[in-house]
């Protein structure tokens, strides 16, 4: 029974640094110690291979984590310019006038019948992926590529 509470006690004093890098294959991983683990795939990584590190936030140097780390500051910029146009009355594209009558499942901005479609979307329902027929615009439906890549 002493031997199960000195590990609990271990497994609470764990810290970043007793773990090393985790990015590299399996014979040619990093020998750093860690300082965070990504927000997107949960790999411990080291400073060489931090992507962006500042506040809350930790993206790792993977091609994927960082594909989403950029997409989400497109996207966020992408959400002000809809938000602002839909408040004007208008439809969520640039090139588009007013109208808006239908509202993306996904970034919720309003948009005309043209800029916006039924499709069939995945979602998760704990390991099960279960497509959900959603209305979509055009910037969300290219995103899914990105977050498709769970790890």
């Amino acid at each position: 029974m002493r031997l199960l509470s000195t590990t609990r006690e271990a497994c609470r004093r764990y810290t970043w640094a007793m773990h090393g890098c985790q990015i590299g294959g399996r014979f040619s991983r990093c020998a750093n110690p860690a300082i965070q683990a990504c927000q997107y795939c949960g790999r411990h990584f080291c400073l060489a291979h931090a992507y962006y590190v500042e506040g809350h936030e930790a993206v790792c140097g993977r091609k994927n984590c960082r594909a989403k780390r950029d997409d989400m500051v497109v996207h966020s910029a992408y959400r002000r310019i809809v938000e602002t146009r839909n408040r004007a009355g208008l439809c969520g594209i640039e090139e588009c006038g007013p109208h808006p009558a239908h509202e993306c499942s996904l970034c919720h901005g309003h948009f005309c019948p043209g800029h916006i479609s039924q499709r069939g979307y995945p979602f998760y329902d704990g390991y099960a992926r279960v497509e959900r027929m959603v209305s979509v615009c055009p910037r969300c439906w290219e995103r899914r590529k990105i977050w498709r890549h769970v790890r």
